[in-house]
């Protein structure tokens, strides 16, 4: 990932110059290392320094946007929805055992610099487990990581449901399934 000094006199650079984080790196790291969880707006991804946690989409939104207040672009807030299974995440084995279905899209937010991916929700290497299993990527704005990020999610998981009637679930259905998923992935 691209290093730079956070020189920006704007909001989210003198948060982190505030918390002793200087850099873009050491930015990255910090926020890598903070547990995974909501914050309690999901449309202030500037809680994740406060409350000291965030989900894929506030950790990285705050990150695109620390970049964008110090003059790099080029560093893109992506969306990406990937098949999520057992396969991606082994905590997931068992619950799909009794679906109809072996796999949920799930959408997936990370950073992208001239075409490589990055992935600060925490240290693990979970990006390259779902690499693979990418069937869309699309760049969004940081501001989009709440209602947009949901919608575009949605609107695939209605298109994945109507090219797979067998399935015989509706769409409020797979999204209290894969909540349900999420929440056993934040155990």
């Amino acid at each position: 990932m691209i290093d730079f000094e956070l020189t920006s006199n704007d909001p989210y650079s003198v948060a982190f110059r505030e918390a002793g984080i200087s850099s873009f790196k050491d930015a990255c790291d910090f926020v890598a290392k903070l547990p995974y969880g909501r914050n309690t707006n999901r449309e202030d991804f500037g809680l994740v320094l406060s409350e000291k946690k965030g989900t894929c989409s506030s950790k990285h939104a705050l990150l695109a946007s620390l970049a964008l207040e110090n003059g790099y672009p080029e560093v893109e807030l992506i969306a990406g929805i990937f098949l999520m299974n057992g396969e991606t995440h082994l905590k997931l084995i068992d619950f799909f055992k009794d679906k109809a279905y072996q796999n949920i899209p799930e959408c997936h937010c990370y950073l992208r610099l001239k075409g490589e991916r990055f992935d600060f929700t925490d240290l693990s290497d979970s990006l390259e487990k779902i690499a693979p299993k990418l069937v869309r990527e699309q760049r969004i704005d940081p501001n989009q990581v709440s209602d947009w990020k949901i919608m575009i999610h949605k609107h695939y998981l209605q298109g994945w449901l109507n090219r797979n009637p067998q399935f015989h679930i509706t769409l409020d259905e797979l999204w209290s399934d894969r909540e349900a998923a999420i929440s056993l992935l934040s155990e």
